[in-house]
């Protein structure tokens, strides 16, 4: 029996249904393969975008060792390669021990999916020296001193009379004592007590504290002191911020708080930054001196316009007096005293970026006094007596772990002095200068990261 026209209607109804039908399964189907194919490609790159970063790096830890291998020559530019990406390096000398690594890693094969990334690391020493002035002991100075800095001592420090410290004392186990008309711009801390007076700070007729005065200990909870006798702040001058203190506070009022019957505890004792001497991290390479004599002759007629790094061996004292500092100059002392005890002291040549660095291990014997007069030469592990005056945009370090530092008469420098005491007298003027920050040889490591950004 043949169709109505309905029953035709009806069919081509289902079949233009059933084409629609299919036409949008396939649409369906090529959207999702196409939103998988998409998938896999954003995937990829993703992939390849963090290894081109690692690639990179790992160029940068190459170059790390090339330099530590070759004794800090600085590699010429390469390359390298791996199943999924390379690296290019290349390294500049930023002097003073200081590297800029340059780095590009890239990672994929095909150009669509391919990942490029650079990165750069400053390579350089730790940063070790931050204090004006550090003591594993006590820190005196005495009249018309200057220091622009801060103060670290393990023991007390006194402030003599008309002495100005521009930033902040710490005493980490002692007193500290502010003489007539002596000032410190910041904050003063003390972590103990003159046996004598009770007294953790002490501040004289005229003498003020521009910050907080904080006498801590180091005992838990004061318990060497249960009848507040002790960790008082003496004030005959004048204090601008708060007080605080187990004992009382004595005298004149601070313009901030004051709350004592409050244990406070002492900051810890610091130590002293390590020094390793590796010939290979210095260029022009060290000259090294068998004896203290030997040096003495040599720098009597090259002194005049000193730079360079040496290396002197043997017992004695080392004789500064005179010289000139032209460049970066570094005179580490294995046994032997440092000293410029006479009219002329130390100056400098020029006036040239330049840093000058002086080690001395020496000990003094037992029984030895270093002493803000000057003493004997071989009092002091490095001793300077009368215009020791190396500026002239020179930075100085003094750096004495075994021995005391002692400065008598017209001292004016730039840098830090850390050792095992230091004493100063008579129109000493210190400002710390972040040059000395960082010295190669110092620290617990060579050289360390100081930066790492991606550019």
């Amino acid at each position: 029996m043949s169709a109505t026209r309905r029953d035709r209607t009806q069919q081509g109804f289902a079949m233009i249904t059933s084409i629609m039908v299919i036409a949008m399964t396939s649409a369906l189907a090529l959207i999702v393969l196409t939103n998988g194919q998409h998938a896999d490609q954003s995937s990829q790159r993703g992939r390849n975008w963090e290894l081109a970063v690692q690639h990179a790096d790992a160029g940068v830890q190459q170059a790390v060792a090339k330099i530590q291998a070759g004794g800090g020559a600085v590699p010429v530019p390469f390359a390298g390669e791996t199943a999924e990406g390379n690296y290019s390096v290349s390294v500049t000398y930023l002097g003073r021990h200081r590297y800029q690594i340059d780095a590009e890693g890239s990672a994929g094969t095909h150009e669509s999916l391919e990942a490029t990334r650079s990165v750069q690391m400053v390579l350089a020493p730790p940063r070790s020296f931050k204090y004006a002035l550090f003591s594993l002991t006590d820190i005196d100075t005495k009249n018309n001193d200057y220091v622009e800095g801060d103060i670290w001592a393990n023991g007390s420090v006194r402030v003599d009379q008309n002495d100005e410290i521009t930033g902040s004392i710490n005493a980490a186990t002692g007193w500290v004592f502010l003489d007539n008309n002596s000032s410190v711009s910041g904050d003063v801390t003390a972590g103990g007590y003159d046996p004598g007076s009770g007294a953790s700070i002490t501040v004289d007729t005229g003498a003020s504290i521009g910050g907080k005065a904080t006498a801590a200990s180091t005992v838990p909870d004061c318990s060497d002191d249960p009848s507040h006798l002790a960790y008082d702040v003496e004030v005959v001058g004048s204090i601008v911020g708060a007080v605080r203190a187990w004992g009382f506070k004595t005298g004149a009022g601070p313009t901030g708080t004051v709350t004592t019957g409050v244990c406070v505890a002492a900051p810890a004792t610091k130590t002293i930054p390590t020094f390793t001497y590796n010939p290979a991290l210095y260029s022009p390479a060290p000259v090294e001196f068998a004896t203290v004599a030997s040096f003495n002759t040599w720098i009597a007629t090259h002194g005049s316009n000193l730079s360079g790094t040496y290396y002197v061996k043997g017992a004695g004292s080392i004789d500064l007096n005179g010289v000139a500092i032209g460049g970066d100059t570094t005179i580490i002392a294995e046994s032997a005293a440092i000293d410029a005890f006479g009219g002329t002291g130390v100056t400098n040549a020029n006036t040239a970026d330049k840093v000058l660095v002086l080690v001395s291990y020496y000990q003094p014997p037992a029984g030895s006094v270093c002493t803000n007069n000057g003493g004997n030469p071989l009092d002091c592990a490095i001793g300077i007596k009368n215009n020791f005056a190396p500026n002239g945009n020179t930075a100085t370090l003094l750096y004495a772990p075994n021995g005391p530092v002692s400065f008598k008469n017209n001292a004016d420098f730039n840098g830090a002095v850390y050792a095992n005491d230091i004493v100063l007298k008579n129109n000493m003027n210190l400002v710390y200068d972040e040059r000395v920050e960082q010295i190669v040889g110092f620290g617990p490591v060579t050289l360390e990261t100081e930066s790492w950004i991606e550019m």
